[in-house]
């Protein structure tokens, strides 16, 4: 990958997301009240978005570990076992993220209940359904992805599934540190403005529940995983400029509406969201550089 580029873009356009995202704290660090008493308007598709709105986040786990699969087997027959465990772990991790997050909802579709009788069959259906997804989505990118270049298959799947990994856990602990009220509590009380909290006035461990984890946006750390998107373009079959591009496109698509969507739900402020991009979006970065570093130098040795 070209040192000028970042997740397989242009360096320029990862200081232009940065930068825009940097304007919209700015914005929200004044207005972030404001702005979510605007935007407040709780809707049925609303409801299913922030639910399933990170499917394919999920799924881009396998895609990884189908990278790192190829890429091992490439490197010769002593390789296939951790190839094996490499795409395993892909697919476990993307099972593991998806029912932290989505998974209560899709054992409700099928009727799950806790505790009653009659409850293992659609707790047992909803598992096998995304376990369905996963394992369909690991075979189509077995297809379309290519084995040409061992090193740059590696590279790839090392920086979605490393730093997806490691986002989420980081995630999970500047919640803890920020604790910030999300906006659906504060309109249970009588004065929502009494208990608003700006996202730098932080009190670590205020409460163990999810009313106090609005900073930053989980669904948006999940959902930055997207924005490189435009790194496996450099692994498919199809070597064509503007797929690239298409791929990034959808991306910032993607994000936009479900960042939007995130706040007229009344589950974060406009800063929770551009922070919960921009940190994941560093970090990814960060690890390209580090990892697509350490591939360079093996091929210069």
């Amino acid at each position: 990958m070209s040192k000028k580029a970042v997740l397989g873009m242009p360096a320029y356009v990862f200081y232009l997301l940065c930068s825009v995202l940097a304007i919209g704290i700015i914005i929200g660090s004044f207005y972030d009240y404001q702005i979510s008493e605007a935007l407040s308007n709780i809707t049925d598709i609303g409801d299913f978005h922030q639910h399933y709105g990170n499917i394919i986040s999920h799924l881009l786990y396998p895609v990884a570990g189908i990278c790192l699969f190829k890429g091992l087997r490439k490197k010769g027959s002593n390789f296939n076992a951790p190839a094996w465990c490499a795409l395993g772990y892909s697919l476990f991790w993307t099972f593991y993220s998806f029912l932290d997050t989505s998974g209560k909802y899709l054992r409700e579709v099928y009727g799950y209940v806790p505790g009653e009788p009659g409850s293992f069959l659609p707790l047992a259906l909803s598992y096998l359904t995304w376990i369905a997804l996963a394992c369909l989505t690991a075979f189509l990118a077995y297809q379309i992805i290519d084995d040409e270049h061992a090193d740059m298959l590696l590279a790839v799947g090392s920086v979605i599934l490393l730093a997806g990994i490691f986002s989420e856990f980081i995630n999970t602990g500047l919640k803890v540190i920020g604790c910030r009220p999300r906006y659906r509590y504060l309109l249970t009380l009588d004065d929502p403005a009494s208990e608003y909290k700006n996202w730098w006035e932080m009190i670590p461990y205020l409460k163990d529940e999810s009313n106090f984890r609005s900073w930053p946006s989980g669904h948006m750390t999940k959902a930055t995983i997207t924005l490189t998107l435009p790194m496996l373009a450099g692994v498919l079959k199809w070597k064509k400029t503007y797929i690239k591009n298409l791929l990034f496109a959808f991306a910032i698509i993607w994000i936009v509406v479900l960042g939007y969507n995130r706040i007229h739900m009344n589950a974060h402020f406009l800063t929770d969201v551009c922070f919960g991009i921009l940190i994941t979006y560093c970090l990814y970065a960060l690890t390209a550089k580090l990892v697509f570093s350490i591939f360079e130098k093996d091929h210069q040795g």
